[in-house]
């Protein structure tokens, strides 16, 4: 049915993407490397640790974390030089970093970042250009995602598709708006990185890879920008403090027509600020492209629209669409 949508919709269209896009890409390859939710499922953290109590504290904010251990260093270096929790912390900032570098590397298969053979490598590349065909489609695409497979499909072996609002000024990518961009993280992403109020992207060469890249701003203490765990209202409360995340945020209250979204649970108000600002778009219609619903998933989704709806005033046509079988890969 969501494809059929698709197939049938005139006018301008936008997409927003959940995880979903990366299991469809695993089921494509036969694989399971996307089925999680968050950076920290992929992490060896113990549930009740300090660590974990820490970036529970902080919305699982990796990087405000890591600021946070090492203000306490500096803190404890100026009244206690000697306090042997100056180790500890020291130890609880390495195991940080280790721990997000394994997440990196865990949420990315091999596959397409060193495909074994030639035959492969024509596979992935059919894979790519099936899906910037379908990304084609939309006038934008939001992503809520962390991991690189939209960055890999964007730019692999061919010209970057769609433009994503930073601009290279000197050796940095900084983030400009653009009024042609089309591409937008408004949750951040890997690649993405805090500027003071501001954001700065990654960039990748042949020589120089984006996960090597990653890993290596990691161990030097530079952690991505990645809006994870937390209610939509806490979410949204860390995405007004950044300009480039409000900003992508705010694209989505600029679309028209009809907004899809492929992939996104909406489970327990952990993306209402997402559904908000749909309700709050220009568009007319939103299409919620959920995988083989149910009827209680069905009524699951309509509540929820329902709810934020009444909330708003707003009045929107919702149509919950099965995504089984959308034409990606």
């Amino acid at each position: 049915m969501f494809q059929e949508l698709l197939n049938e919709c005139d006018g301008d269209k936008s997409i927003i993407l959940g995880n979903g896009f990366g299991i469809s890409f695993d089921v494509a390859m036969g694989q399971d490397n996307f089925n999680w939710g968050s950076l920290l499922d992929l992490c060896d953290i113990q549930e009740g640790s300090e660590l974990h109590r820490v970036l529970s504290e902080n919305q699982f904010d990796f990087e405000l974390v890591h600021q946070k251990l090492n203000n306490a260093i500096d803190i404890l270096n100026l009244y206690e030089p000697q306090s042997p929790l100056v180790a500890r912390l020291e130890e609880q900032i390495q195991y940080l970093r280790e721990q997000l570098i394994v997440a990196v590397g865990a949420s990315h298969p091999p596959s397409f970042v060193h495909p074994r053979t030639q035959a492969e490598r024509q596979q992935l590349n059919g894979y790519v250009s099936n899906c910037r065909r379908f990304l084609r489609s939309f006038n934008n695409v939001f992503s809520l995602n962390y991991d690189l497979l939209l960055y890999w499909v964007r730019c692999n072996e061919q010209p970057n598709l769609g433009r994503d609002s930073f601009t290279r000024l000197d050796d940095d990518l900084v983030f400009s708006p653009n009024d042609n961009a089309d591409f937008f993280f408004p949750h951040g992403s890997l690649f993405i990185y805090r500027d003071g109020v501001s954001a700065i992207k990654s960039g990748s060469s042949r020589g120089n890879p984006i996960l090597a890249r990653l890993e290596d701003n990691i161990e030097h203490g530079k952690f991505p920008m990645c809006i994870s765990e937390g209610t939509g209202l806490q979410k949204f409360k860390e995405i007004k403090k950044n300009h480039y995340l409000l900003y992508s945020y705010n694209k989505i209250k600029e679309s028209s027509g009809t907004i899809f979204t492929f992939g996104c649970s909406f489970l327990d108000g952990k993306d209402s600020h997402i559904i908000e600002a749909m309700c709050r778009s220009d568009a007319d219609r939103i299409v919620v492209g959920e995988f083989q619903p149910d009827a209680v998933a069905r009524h699951r989704l309509g509540h929820e629209f329902a709810r934020v709806q009444v909330e708003l005033g707003t009045d929107k046509t919702v149509v919950i669409a099965d995504s089984a079988g959308t034409e990606i890969w």
